[in-house]
């Protein structure tokens, strides 16, 4: 055993000077060799761990690093504020990847100014951390050790959803985006029906009350007297006017998107039936688009001025939503009620939403742990965002609106963006104790973008019978010893390239094998 001893020494002061030449304060692998059992052969175990510039001998900590691999924080964030840190470390690529808008005639894109990064990051404090007078908040698992990542995850799903629903196309009001008709009228090829305002894809917004008993209270009523105008418009070349209601008129007429004009007092209904657009204020504003008379009264009582008159602490006291519900869009408070109204949906209608068969936090947790790559949360929260529920198929409207868009960009901002698989949680379970004999095992919390040429699995399956043969390799001169417990560390740097882990390795292996010889011929 004492030549295994002097092997190990060796290999820890090589590997101590080369990760001291590589390494600066990124993460290194720790090999932890230990005697267990009380018997004289060693457990090996690979495991990723943070490192100071000098190797360490205390136990490998179980918190994820909190620089990723791009862009690092410039500091490590407190406990009680790690995801709004880790979004301000953000923020450059945030604004150049996320709070992008394009021009839809000349394709250029800038930056988006109706929706901020200051603004963004205000709606978090209030809706995450400060609350708005509601007993529910966005989620964003600060305080909780590691589980901030699952509030990184939550606010890439709203952030998803919000590019589709408003930011890439640089509006607050929903767009009038479908060519709708009546084949049998008017051919409706480019044709898009001023009555659009009412519901597309064959809803009807003013007719989407609450419907759940206690609740009823908290819709706006659809006031035939009611005339408001939209003040977005997409940029597309010759794209429909802004949405609008006004009483009277049942022949509201269409955009001909072709000529880029509008054809009045004609019965041109939309995919829902309606011809006319009186009643039909309740489109989509927002960063996600809320809309229907149930969720804008909803947002009357929980952040404007139902809810004050009936003694709620709200944001927004003077803002009647119901009466005036381009308040979202057009008002003083335009700027801030854009991201706020998102955040209030979904942390209202998303985050609570439940069925017999699907929890969000319980769905969140599955992705986080199944290694982000599962569809099913950003679909499930997409479908429930723009159609109520959850799976495939279970709305009479038919999918979630460019539903692969929302899944792109989804993971987009959690692996370009965040990097989010660079803070993977490790296991909450204690690892089991290892069996006696020489074994490996790798436990990685920072999963690769792009395939790697040798894997941490393939490293170890080369080193493995290696290992196993000079824990048992046997000594004529070796003296019997006390059982004891040690511990040896090996660091090398792990994010260093491939080629230069694997030329460590190799090198270590190398003064391994040659002390294992000088042992036998001294």
């Amino acid at each position: 055993m004492p030549y295994l001893l002097k092997i190990l020494s060796y290999i820890v002061l090589i590997a101590t000077i080369k990760c001291s030449i590589i390494s600066t304060s990124n993460t290194c692998i720790i090999v932890n060799a230990q005697e267990v059992d009380n018997t004289n052969t060693p457990s090996i175990i690979i495991t990723d761990a943070p490192i100071t510039n000098s190797p360490t001998t205390s136990k490998p900590t179980s918190s994820p690093s909190d620089s990723p691999s791009t862009t690092p924080p410039s500091a490590s964030p407190t406990q009680d504020r790690l995801v709004r840190d880790y979004i301000h470390s953000k923020k450059d690529i945030i604004q150049n990847r996320v709070l992008v808008s394009y021009n839809r005639s000349s394709g250029q894109s800038y930056l988006s100014t109706q929706y901020t990064f200051d603004r963004l990051t205000q709606s978090i404090q209030v809706f995450g951390v400060d609350g708005f007078g509601a007993d529910f908040k966005f989620h964003l698992y600060e305080g909780d050790g590691d589980e901030y990542i699952l509030g990184l995850i939550n606010l890439s799903a709203l952030l998803a959803n919000a590019m589709v629903e408003s930011i890439e196309d640089y509006t607050c009001d929903e767009l009038n985006y479908e060519e709708a008709g009546n084949p049998p009228l008017i051919p409706y090829d480019d044709k898009a029906a001023i009555s659009n305002s009412c519901g597309m894809e064959g809803r009807s917004y003013q007719d989407e009350n609450c419907a759940l008993g206690t609740n009823e209270f908290l819709s706006c009523e659809a006031d035939k007297s009611m005339q408001v105008t939209a003040v977005s418009r997409s940029t597309q070349v010759n794209a429909p006017p802004p949405l609008k209601c006004q009483p009277g008129n049942n022949f509201a007429g269409y955009w001909d998107i072709a000529r880029g004009i509008e054809v009045a007092n004609v019965e041109f209904p939309n995919n829902g039936g309606r011809t006319d657009t009186e009643a039909c204020c309740w489109w989509g504003r927002g960063a996600l688009s809320t809309k229907g008379v149930c969720n804008i009264g909803k947002m009357n009582y929980y952040l404007g001025k139902r809810g004050a008159e009936l003694g709620r602490s709200t944001l927004y006291p003077t803002v009647d939503f119901c009466k005036f519900p381009e308040s979202t869009c057009a008002s003083a408070f335009g700027e801030s009620l854009r991201w706020d109204s998102a955040f209030f949906e979904w942390s209202e209608r998303v985050q609570r939403y439940e069925t017999n068969d699907w929890n969000f936090e319980d769905q969140l947790l599955h992705f986080e742990q199944s290694g982000m790559s599962d569809d099913a949360f950003i679909n499930g929260v997409s479908r429930i965002l723009s159609r109520g529920c959850h799976k495939s198929g279970c709305s009479e409207y038919g999918e979630a609106r460019l539903l692969n868009k929302r899944r792109t960009y989804f993971y987009m901002i959690i692996n370009d963006v965040f990097d989010l698989k660079s803070l993977t949680r490790r296991p909450t379970t204690a690892p089991s104790k290892p069996t006696i004999g020489t074994t490996i095992s790798i436990e990685s919390s920072a999963s690769q973008l792009t395939p790697s040429p040798l894997s941490q699995d393939d490293l170890a399956a080369q080193l493995r019978p290696t290992l196993s043969g000079m824990a048992s390799q046997p000594s004529t001169s070796e003296k019997t010893v006390a059982p004891t417990t040690w511990t040896t560390l090996i660091v090398i740097e792990d994010n260093a390239a491939h080629g230069e882990k694997q030329m460590i390795l190799l090198e270590l292996l190398a003064i391994a094998v040659m002390s294992l010889l000088l042992n036998h011929i001294i």
